[in-house]
């Protein structure tokens, strides 16, 4: 951890300090508006200015110069977080051992937990407006009544006019002073805080690597390897080794030639082939052209075959027509002749046995 002063900031002189000018202000327009001093005040432009006190008040504790008492107060404790980010990131490079990372977002985190930017930014703009805001009003309040009939009396009212005029335009000018003042705090302790980061970030930059020192001894690192490598070519490629590569390269080339030679040999080869080939298959085209009137006059003659066959089949079928009818008629004798024989038969039987 590294050695910061840890003696504490009181916070209510800060507070007061702040607070004092303006305050003064106020406690002499209070002192005019009872004829204390000869400042003539009216009861609404005390009212309104002690209004824009009340808020002034409000927003000291986000003003810088108030803001930087916690910041210095809390510190070690943002510090041991710091310590503890760095320890756990610690990086080796070239034999030196640093943490790789970034304190910042620490130290922004630390700011806004102890004040809101928002309110600090908008003060200085808030301020001068409502003075202005509070001298219409004030006018506003003292706008005498015009609808009086004589003129003294209007007189009058004119002159009340411009007496309020004057006192509301004090409500302007306390705002518009207590702008410059928060800026001049505002700026003095936003400088107080960064001259007191600007000291510590300088105190860690011995435990950080920075992204500079880092792309350094890359370079280094890689001018390093390509200076061994230069080294190791050096070494590897010697007069020896070169004519050993150079022997290499002609055994291969021969052995290219070679296969060069080979390669030519089989394409002549395969186009001596490939015309046979060629050939073979012109001839067993032609004897296929052959085959198939072959073919052809063997289908021709196997038509006219089974066309005869028909023919010879029908004259078949008349002829057997014929004989069955020549059959049946036969057939039909022979039952004639056997009907006969049969008659025959009887009468002779019965001829026979009449003749007994």
């Amino acid at each position: 951890m590294i050695q910061v002063n840890e003696r504490k900031i009181n916070q209510t002189p800060r507070f007061f300090m702040v607070l004092s000018v303006p305050l003064i202000l106020f406690l002499l327009l209070l002192l005019g508006y009872n004829s204390f001093i000869p400042l003539k005040v009216e009861m609404h432009s005390i009212f309104i200015i002690f209004l824009i006190l009340v808020i002034f008040v409000f927003f000291i504790s986000h003003n810088a110069w108030y803001s930087f008492a916690n910041f210095k107060n809390e510190l070690p404790n943002v510090l041991e977080k710091v310590d503890s980010y760095l320890l756990n990131n610690q990086l080796i490079i070239a034999q030196k051992k640093k943490a790789y990372g970034n304190i910042e977002p620490f130290f922004q985190n630390h700011i806004r937990a102890i004040r809101n930017d928002n309110f600090a930014n908008i003060a200085a703009s808030i301020f001068p407006t409502l003075g202005i805001l509070g001298t219409f009003t004030a006018i506003a309040i003292s706008m005498p009544d015009f609808s009086v009939e004589s003129k003294e009396a209007l007189e009058s009212e004119i002159t009340v006019l411009l007496s309020g005029v004057g006192t509301a335009f004090y409500a302007s000018i306390y705002g518009i002073f207590l702008s410059i003042w928060w800026v001049f705090f505002e700026k003095r302790g936003l400088t107080k805080i960064q001259n007191e980061l600007d000291e510590i970030k300088f105190q860690y930059r011995d435990l950080i690597w920075d992204k500079d020192e880092i792309e350094l001894h890359r370079i280094l690192e890689n001018q390093e390897q390509n200076q061994r490598f230069l080294e190791k070519i050096e070494n590897v490629v010697t007069p020896e080794y070169i004519t050993s590569l150079d022997n290499i390269a002609k055994a291969k080339l021969s052995h290219i030639e070679n296969l060069e030679e080979e390669y030519r040999q089989s394409e002549q080869r395969i186009a001596k082939s490939y015309i046979s080939l060629t050939k073979v298959f012109e001839e067993t085209t032609k004897k296929q052209e052959k085959l198939l009137e072959g073919f052809e006059k063997i289908q021709v003659s196997i038509e006219s075959s089974n066309r005869s066959f028909e023919n010879s089949i029908d004259e078949q079928q008349k002829n057997s027509k014929a004989v069955k009818s020549e059959i049946y008629s036969v057939l039909s004798s022979f039952e004639l002749v056997s009907s006969d024989l049969k008659n025959l038969g009887k009468e002779l039987l019965s001829g026979n046995i009449n003749g007994k």
